[in-house]
């Protein structure tokens, strides 16, 4: 019996050395002011780096950060992978209300859509068909296999978008059928992580419609949306960009400028023809044309207006009108703003899928005098001949650069660029500038996501979070240590004992195994603690009753323990499941919950059994007590 007492006395102090020291940089660590942690963060960045790394990490409730809930734009997919030609109004009608029965009831929207067309008698196979797509059934595999694919590969970028940016620890995981989790610690700026997270980040290089085509295109679906629509009437201008390669990048810069209103519509016969208190659409000079900004939702739903989209292609031919972020202002009303339009290639002649580096910084003065941000962009060699095929192919003609849509300039081209090499300018920040860089060099999102749920946790609350949840679990520990000395005197002090060796043993191995520790997680420590004592309490009556009976003591302790194991066995493992469960299908602060709560079970199993049993024997044995004091 010594003997083996003494081999479980060593391993128990072997795993209590061991699971100490792996707690030393997390008590280093919170130890640590968040001055102190900034300061050792720059002067000795690897040390921080080696203390992060090992210390337990902590949620978003303890650290600070942003929590974030997206949604893939299915809707919008399913629009982007249709057949231009064949869209209809059946079409939008149809997808118009799947999208509204998935949002209700987490349907699947390929077949809501699919449903709502047949009862109106149309075949999902009318919008989609093509030389590998040739029947109903095909199709509604196809997109079904798409919408998998999208959420799969935003996944991907997201992850990608994340590590670039230099987000630590960041938890991203899939919800349901068309929902991602977005967890990203120490960031607070709500902003800066709505771009890295929510950004579409497409990017496409489109030449410019002629101006004369851009302008009769405006006309006509003027002439189209006249009595439906109306405009406000201001006057603006804007001057012209440039695209050269006279150095190793490209400029790619956004520049605007503000006129009278006694210069607006001069002599310009296309002014003449459009109603100006009631068009879309307005003119200011050949191919510059604008919208007032309140007419930004009217001019989208003209644009997927199944009667506008044939007026675009009757007149450009594989055309679209694109907003731009060129915000423009007007002296003759002040406060009053208006968006450029342009008429770009529907089929752009180069995207972001070339990209291989994207790098932020500031602009060079000396270069541009407008100054601000910039990223930096640099194409792979299948990139590079395609850019200076374009652009040498198209001098003195203009080419937007779009990004979500939205042209950010229309440079005009004056030579051949063969470098590879571009820049994107007029950044208002250098945060702007950080994270598109990020997410140009991570790559688009393969449809639009929607920010449905944002928490934001400043860093001061996450410390007091901290702090109380420290003082919680003392407190509890402290009153639970109190009433199992006072009721079982020497074995509660034993208990006592195993229970502080139980925090230390779970601690250690959410260490170890770089678990995150979040408010939940604090609460699943202490409900482990009463789950320890439960235990114990249990072994402990059922000595009770055996020394009751006449039972010598170890005789006592040996049944005792063997008869509360069943029951005690029992009770862990069914919990164990139900953490297993919550783990699997929770998110967030359940799944914290459930990772202490499952550690928490095994070390309360360990130490309620196998630690307190060992010391009682270690006592005996050694005859420091004589009979159990219980």
């Amino acid at each position: 019996m010594p003997q083996r007492t003494m081999f479980k006395s060593l391993l128990i102090l072997v795993l209590l050395v061991l699971f100490g020291y792996s707690l030393i940089p997390t008590v280093k660590y919170l130890s640590l002011s968040m001055a102190e942690r900034d300061q050792m963060r720059v002067e000795q960045p690897e040390v921080y780096n080696t203390l992060v790394k090992k210390a337990i990490k902590l949620g978003l409730d303890l650290q600070g950060g942003m929590h974030v809930v997206l949604e893939v734009d299915l809707k919008e997919l399913l629009q982007e992978l249709a057949n231009k030609g064949t869209v209809d109004e059946r079409f939008h009608k149809a997808l118009d209300a799947a999208a509204a029965t998935a949002a209700e009831t987490g349907a699947n929207i390929v077949d809501a859509f699919d449903q709502n067309l047949q009862e109106m008698g149309v075949d999902i196979a009318l919008y989609y068909r093509n030389r590998e797509l040739q029947n109903h059934d095909q199709v509604v595999e196809y997109l079904t296999a798409q919408r998998k694919e999208s959420i799969d590969r935003a996944l991907e970028v997201l992850r990608n978008r994340v590590d670039e940016f230099g987000v630590s620890e960041p938890i991203i995981q899939k919800q349901g059928n068309n929902r991602i989790i977005v967890q990203l610690a120490g960031i607070s700026n709500r902003d800066q992580a709505r771009e890295l997270v929510g950004k579409t980040a497409k990017l496409e290089f489109s030449l410019l419609k002629d101006p004369t085509i851009a302008e009769r295109a405006a006309l006509k679906i003027n002439d189209y949306l006249a009595g439906e629509e109306s405009a406000a009437d201001s006057t603006v201008a804007a001057g012209g960009d440039s695209l050269t390669a006279d150095t190793d990048t490209t400029a790619i810069a956004q520049d605007s400028s503000v006129i009278g209103g006694e210069d607006l519509f001069a002599s310009s016969d296309s002014t003449e023809q459009a109603d100006e208190e009631t068009a879309l659409f307005q003119f200011s000079g050949p191919g510059f044309i604008f919208i007032d900004e309140n007419d930004a939702g009217r001019f989208q739903r003209a644009m997927n207006d199944s009667t506008v989209q044939r007026i675009i292609e009757r007149e450009a031919q594989s055309a679209k009108f694109l907003l731009s972020t060129e915000d423009i202002g007007s002296n003759a009303t002040p406060g009053k703003r208006f968006l450029r339009v342009y008429l770009v290639n529907a089929n752009p002649a180069l995207d972001g899928s070339t990209i291989i580096d994207a790098k932020h910084s500031m602009v060079d003065r000396s270069v541009d005098v407008a100054g601000g941000f910039e990223t930096s962009i640099t194409f792979n060699d299948e990139g590079t001949r395609a850019f200076a095929s374009v652009t040498g192919a198209n001098v003195g003609k203009q080419l937007a650069i779009i990004l979500d849509n939205k042209v950010q300039s229309a440079p005009n081209i004056q030579e051949r660029i063969s470098r590879g090499r571009a820049r994107i300018t007029g950044l208002d920040s250098n945060e702007e500038a950080k994270v598109l860089a990020s997410v140009l060099k991570a790559g688009s999102l393969p449809t639009p996501m929607k920010i449905i749920e944002e928490r934001t946790v400043g860093a001061s609350l996450g410390a007091d979070s901290i702090n109380k949840g420290f003082y919680s679990t003392l407190f509890g520990l402290a009153l639970v240590a109190i009433f199992m000395m006072i009721y079982y005197r020497i074995s509660g002090l034993i208990a006592n004992v195993a229970l502080i060796l139980n925090v230390v043993l779970l601690m250690g191995v959410m260490s170890t195994m770089h678990a995150t520790l979040t408010l939940p997680g604090i609460a699943g420590i202490i409900l482990t603690i009463g789950m320890a004592v439960d235990a114990n309490v249990l072994i402990f009556e059922r000595i009770r009753e055996e020394l009751d009976r006449g039972k010598s003591t170890w005789a006592a302790l040996d049944t005792g323990y063997g008869r509360a194991f069943v029951t005690i066995l029992d009770a862990n493992i069914t919990t164990f499941i139900a953490g297993v469960v919550l783990y699997n299908f929770g998110s967030g602060p359940v799944r914290g919950f459930a990772i202490t709560l499952m550690i928490g079970i095994v070390a309360s199993m360990f130490t309620a059994i196998f630690v307190t049993r060992t010391i009682s024997e270690l006592l005996l044995s050694k005859k420091i007590l004589k009979q159990i004091s219980i």
